[in-house]
Order: C-alpha cells, then sequence, then structure tokens
C-alpha cells in the first residue's frame, strides 16, 4: 500500500512542476504583452523606440 501512495505522490508532484514551469512562462508572456508598444531602449548612448524602422531613423 505504501508504494501506491508514494507513487501517487510523485506524480503529483511531477504534475505540479510541469504546471509551474507553463504558469511561469505564461506569466512571462503576459509581462511582454503588457509592456508598453512605444517603450525606448537606450543602448551605448543612443535611444530609439523598439518599433523603429530603417526608413524612420533616416
Amino acid at each position: 500500500m505504501k508504494t501506491t501512495i508514494k507513487r501517487q505522490c510523485v506524480y503529483v508532484a511531477a504534475v505540479v512542476t510541469v504546471l509551474s514551469i507553463y504558469a511561469a512562462g505564461a506569466y512571462r508572456i503576459e509581462q511582454l504583452r503588457s509592456e508598453p508598444r512605444m517603450a525606448v531602449v537606450c543602448t551605448f548612448g543612443h535611444c530609439m523606440p523598439t518599433d523603429a524602422t530603417f526608413s524612420a531613423l533616416r
């Protein structure tokens, strides 16, 4: 009887692990979606919007 209880605990732990990894990924995607579209990226002293195209930079 103890082996089946132990096996069920392992199954539950595996399901919880998979669901937590999925939830973390979904949370990260939602954070990226809620980021402002016109966010400005500044690297090495040059700032530009993230949606800039080459023609807009001329």
